[in-house]
């Protein structure tokens, strides 16, 4: 815990983290958007297992291009490419959901930004086994890509 302590002390140079942040959010809310966009074409063709490498396009084109943004590495980059990949994934989520509810009811309804509604998989669990290892599924899936983002911002 200390050295991971220490490792937040280290300097962090302004013009860096600034760069980061912008790109880190940028393309998490610009190419998340396009990529729910896509997502919400493909779920509905007779390619749905697709929808899957949605996310992983968009897991690489974010961890890369956040590696490139900075030039000396610092701990706090780990941690925030950690919350830009599922910031992005959010928005994967919310503009498929905004594309579906104005198809089908012709109107954008609020709840479609509720953030509970994308990671409600840490919520509700139920007595149905199917459901259960579902849950355990998509929990054990965000620690792997939590884990690969965070190495991959060390490499």
């Amino acid at each position: 815990m200390k050295r991971l302590i220490r490792k937040f002390k280290q300097p962090l140079a302004k013009p860096e983290l600034k760069r980061f942040l912008i790109e880190g959010f940028l393309g998490a809310v610009v190419f998340g958007s396009l990529l729910g966009a896509l997502d919400y074409l493909i779920i509905y063709t007779k390619l749905q297992f697709l929808s899957f490498f949605t996310f992983l396009i968009f897991y690489i084109f974010i961890t890369r291009r956040l590696y490139r943004s900075f030039n000396f590495y610092h701990i706090a980059y780990s941690f925030l490419a950690v919350f830009f990949v599922l910031l992005g994934d959010y928005f994967i989520t919310v503009s498929h959901q905004i594309i579906l509810s104005v198809h089908l009811f012709g109107r954008i309804f609020v709840a479609v930004f509720n953030p509970i509604n994308q990671f409600r998989f840490l919520f509700s669990w139920s007595l149905n086994p199917l459901a259960i290892m579902t849950n355990i599924l998509n929990i054990v899936i965000y620690i792997i890509v939590c884990v690969f983002t965070y190495q991959n911002m060390k490499r």
